[in-house]
């Protein structure tokens, strides 16, 4: 395994996991997780179903608390903090699911997440610079988000995150159920959101794809890290699993 010693940690960390532990009830999910993300980095976080990528997301993020461990983010300690106070000192979370209020239009999502996070006065131009970036959300404006395809909802969810840029970007599974070509779109909004300065957790299936993007990976399975280190060993890492999980599937046959 590679040391986090390398340049890709350079700059310090923007957030830190050190042997967390994390349950839904009496069912443990989580086990001595510790990983890394280094400022303006990009952490792939892989692994097969039920491997705990997504409680991983969901803790560092206050939508699961840790039942023991610590988490470190911007330097503070948020092991037990609330996720509205996590999001205030800059961490965002882009889940697999819609996230965006359907029943108001597009331009009207961006409207409330630019004021919250950057004021009135600024509005105008955020909301150019975030039809720049997505060219279909400018022409989708006055549209529903509801009524938009799964792949254009996701692109709103970036967009509030592209133009007030946080410190870390969580984002699950964004690309389950898209079309490639959708997909691209997605990676591209996330190397963008990356530019500006924003660390990422990319929680992904298609190990491949997001390896490509990645400078660090952290690979799970069964709710514990199996490895942690460059992108072109993790790739094997997970193949070891699945060809592991395959005899043991054999042998019981």
């Amino acid at each position: 395994m590679t040391s986090p010693g390398t340049s890709t940690f350079e700059g310090g960390d923007v957030l830190s996991l050190e042997n967390v532990c994390a349950a839904y009830g009496p069912y443990r999910a989580l086990f001595d997780v510790s990983f890394r993300v280094p400022a303006g980095g990009i952490v792939a976080l892989v692994g097969s179903n039920g491997a705990g990528k997504s409680t991983v997301a969901r803790t560092v993020t206050g939508l699961v608390t840790a039942t023991s461990g610590r988490i470190v983010f911007s330097g503070h300690d948020v092991t037990t903090m609330p996720a509205f106070r996590i999001a205030r000192l800059g961490m965002a979370h882009v889940v697999e699911g819609r996230g965006v209020f359907s029943s108001l239009t597009v331009e009207e999502n961006l409207t409330l997440a630019f004021r919250q996070r950057a004021g009135r006065k600024l509005l105008a131009g955020n909301l150019e610079r975030a039809y720049t970036a997505f060219p279909i959300l400018g022409e989708r404006r006055r549209q529903m988000a509801g009524n938009l395809s799964g792949g254009q909802q996701r692109l709103l969810s970036l967009a509030k995150v592209l133009v007030v840029p946080p410190h870390v970007l969580v984002a699950d599974e964004l690309s389950l159920g898209l079309a490639p070509v959708v997909v691209d779109t997605v990676y591209e909004g996330l190397r963008e959101i990356n530019r500006n300065g924003t660390a990422l957790i990319v929680v992904e299936q298609q190990v491949s794809r997001v390896l490509q993007l990645a400078g660090w990976a952290v690979v799970l399975d069964r709710g514990a890290v199996a490895y942690e280190g460059e992108p072109a060993g993790a790739g094997e890492a997970v193949e070891a699993i699945m060809s592991q999980r395959e005899e043991a599937a054999s042998s019981h046959i």
